[in-house]
């Protein structure tokens, strides 16, 4: 069968698992989440999620409603998180817009985890 071909598609290999040391890119942003959030568990579930990528920092509910908070990690899982908290949330929750502030490169953590502030 000479006219077919057979086609194998394979993802690319990430840096850090070709080269163990590469350096990993810390990155950190600080962010307000503006719509309705209260009563839908939003900073537990913001939480949950952030525990799960691996990120650190804190969130809390502000007196004006909206969450705000700073993250710190890896590029990739920052990112994550910040498509999460924009497109996402929390189910029930409304978020209307996010503004985020202060994107930078880190040299280490400030934080050891991600935490719900009262």
């Amino acid at each position: 069968m000479r006219g077919r071909e057979i086609i194998v598609w394979r993802y690319p290999k990430r840096i850090w698992q070709e080269d163990p040391f590469a350096m990993m890119v810390l990155t950190q942003v600080n962010f307000e989440v503006f719509g309705y959030l209260h009563g839908v568990n939003f900073i537990q579930h913001a939480k949950e999620i952030a525990d799960r990528l691996g990120v650190r920092g804190w969130i809390r509910i502000t007196r004006y409603g909206t969450a705000m908070g700073q993250i710190q990690g890896e590029k990739d899982r920052v990112e994550e998180m910040a498509l999460w908290l924009r497109h996402t949330g929390s189910p029930g929750c409304r978020i209307e817009f996010v503004a985020y502030q202060n994107w930078k490169v880190i040299d280490g953590f400030e934080y050891r985890k991600f935490n719900a502030r009262v």
